[in-house]
């Protein structure tokens, strides 16, 4: 069994009116050349959802190129007039959001309901 901390991300996503939900668990570290959050963003861009609700509760760990797919979701969104929040990210994730001055660039919430009803 692999331990918790070294497990790869999975990542699971709903949808929530006209809002993309999607729940990453585990490592936020993609290395090679398939990034799953980047897809699942990707997936709900082409059926017509730009609004992204990032649920990063049970992120365990969150390397330099997982807060790129972070910013590559929230610059993907923005062309096409639409947002991208986070839900409940875990003490690593706001660490690193805090050190790289980008808890500023998206607005965070610890209820989902409020965080839906913000893109309205």
């Amino acid at each position: 069994d692999i331990p918790v901390m070294q497990r790869p991300s999975r990542v699971i996503t709903r949808e929530s009116g006209n809002v993309g939900v999607i729940m990453v668990r585990g490592r936020l570290d993609p290395n090679g050349p398939i990034d799953p959050l980047e897809n699942a963003v990707n997936a709900l861009v082409e059926k017509g959802l730009t609004n992204i609700l990032l649920d990063l509760r049970s992120v365990s760990y969150i390397s330099s190129t997982g807060i790129g797919s972070i910013i590559k979701a929230y610059r993907s969104v923005s062309k096409l007039k639409g947002h991208v929040k986070l839900l409940n990210p875990s003490q690593c994730v706001r660490n690193i959001l805090t050190i790289s001055k980008l808890d500023g660039m998206f607005e965070i919430f610890t209820d989902e309901q409020q965080a839906l009803a913000s893109f309205a």
